[in-house]
């Protein structure tokens, strides 16, 4: 069952990325062999073959980040399926690497765009971002191919804006490791002086039954789309948040990295229909 699943999902994003056949503006010159795959977005290469006078040398080992995509880290959600997928696809592969306006990264990486054949038809950073656990990554000082990532990149908020599993708040330790639109009335909130963001629902801290939590990187972008203080408009009123149920210190919790994965009628985004507390 499990070869079997990997397969279908390299023949699903092989077919996604042949759709979106993309040959890259010269033909990527660096060859590299994968030693290893470090996570969702990050690989480690030995050079076999790169021209002089780029900063690529052969027979040396690198670094190499995707450009255009993030992969869940570590500590959030599909963090051990994004790797997973990564492995699927380049695992001791021979690889070809294009580069854009800037070579490396500040720790050193190289950034690439990262083809699995030397004329440059399958990217792999382009066949990620069109699955639901990777989100586009753009960058002024990477811009080639931005306006192709952001066009790729399937938001799992829209999949599941029609139809999906909702559950009232006091039901989501029933649902560890499940991905579920979860909703209840918010009884508490607060900002860290750091940024991070909490939404205690059903009771206050430290009695609550379920929270939200916005971690601080990803607080600007709820701040741009809500508004400043956000969270303050969503003390006592109905709120449903999508995402992976966590458990923390024996109590259950949402981790949202999307504006969109929150919804509330005061943000003027309501609940989904199929919820059951709206």
């Amino acid at each position: 069952m499990r070869r079997s699943g990997a397969l279908a999902v390299l023949a699903v994003l092989g077919f996604t990325v042949l759709s979106w056949a993309l040959p890259p503006c010269t033909p990527p010159f660096i060859e590299a062999r994968v030693l290893r795959v470090i996570d969702g977005d990050t690989i480690e290469v030995r050079i076999i073959r790169a021209p002089e006078g780029i900063g690529v040398k052969e027979e040396t080992v690198e670094q190499v980040r995707y450009i255009g995509i993030n992969a869940p880290e570590s500590t959030e959600p599909g963090y051990e399926a994004a790797t997973h997928i990564n492995r699927l696809l380049v695992e001791g592969k021979t690889v070809y690497l294009e580069l854009d306006v800037t070579v490396r990264d500040r720790y050193g990486r190289l950034l690439a765009y990262v083809y699995l054949d030397p004329e440059g038809h399958f990217m792999v950073n382009l066949a990620l971002a069109t699955s639901t656990l990777f989100r586009a990554y753009l960058f002024d000082n990477t811009p080639r191919y931005n306006v192709c990532f952001s066009q790729a990149d399937v938001d799992p908020c829209i999949c599941s804006s029609c139809c999906g599993e909702c559950v009232p708040a006091e039901k989501a330790s029933e649902y560890y490791g499940k991905e579920i639109w979860v909703c209840g009335v918010v009884a508490s909130v607060s900002r860290l002086d750091y940024n991070r963001v909490f939404l205690n629902f059903g009771k206050p801290y430290p009695n609550q039954i379920f929270t939200v939590m916005v971690h601080e990187r990803y607080t600007s972008a709820f701040d741009a789309a809500y508004g400043p203080r956000w969270e303050a408009k969503l003390l006592g009123q109905v709120v449903c948040v999508l995402g992976t149920v966590q458990e923390y210190r024996g109590k259950p919790e949402i981790l949202p990295t999307k504006p969109e994965q929150l919804r509330a009628d005061v943000l003027g985004v309501p609940c989904p229909p199929f919820c059951p507390c709206k």
